[in-house]
């Protein structure tokens, strides 16, 4: 009975599992899944919508909307080399600690005023409103690499 019981629980969250993830459409024979597809519909609805609540079209407007990045992977993948794939990846990576940071408008303001003072043509340098964001951008990466590199043992030989 115990036995019975344990194989009925496996099936049905094996099941679960395989339909949570069944395909649910293809870009030239490559597979899109469920959890695309969801991971999808919550992104564009902030999390208020569900793959299974939507209709027939917006199911095919969605299976459309991840047909691109499937194409651009694999293109990628196929035509850039190992280097250029790690390359884009760790800039990639950066970009997403990055967002996660926050930078004042002092601390932006403070590189601003380094930068400007540091240039040749004071009257060639943009308004700090207008490249605020730019340098917060640029302060926010220059933090995640400062992290990385707190704790690397780095060797030249």
């Amino acid at each position: 009975m115990k036995k019975s019981l344990l194989v009925a629980s496996l099936s049905v969250l094996l099941s679960t599992a395989i339909y949570a993830d069944s395909v649910i459409g293809s870009v030239n024979g490559m597979p899109i899944y469920k959890s695309e597809a969801e991971n999808a519909v919550k992104m564009l609805t902030g999390g208020k919508q569900t793959y299974d609540k939507l209709t027939a079209d917006q199911k095919k407007q969605v299976v459309s909307i991840i047909a691109p990045s499937k194409l651009i992977a694999k293109s990628a993948k196929s035509e850039l080399s190992q280097k250029e794939q790690d390359a884009a990846l760790s800039a990639l990576w950066i970009q997403k600690k990055a967002s996660s940071m926050s930078v004042s408008d002092s601390e932006a303001k403070e590189v601003y005023d380094k930068l400007k003072a540091a240039s040749k043509d004071q009257s060639k340098v943009p308004a700090f409103d207008k490249v605020k964001e730019s340098i917060k951008m640029q302060i926010r990466q220059d933090k995640v690499i400062k992290s990385v590199m707190q704790n690397a043992k780095v060797v030249a030989n």
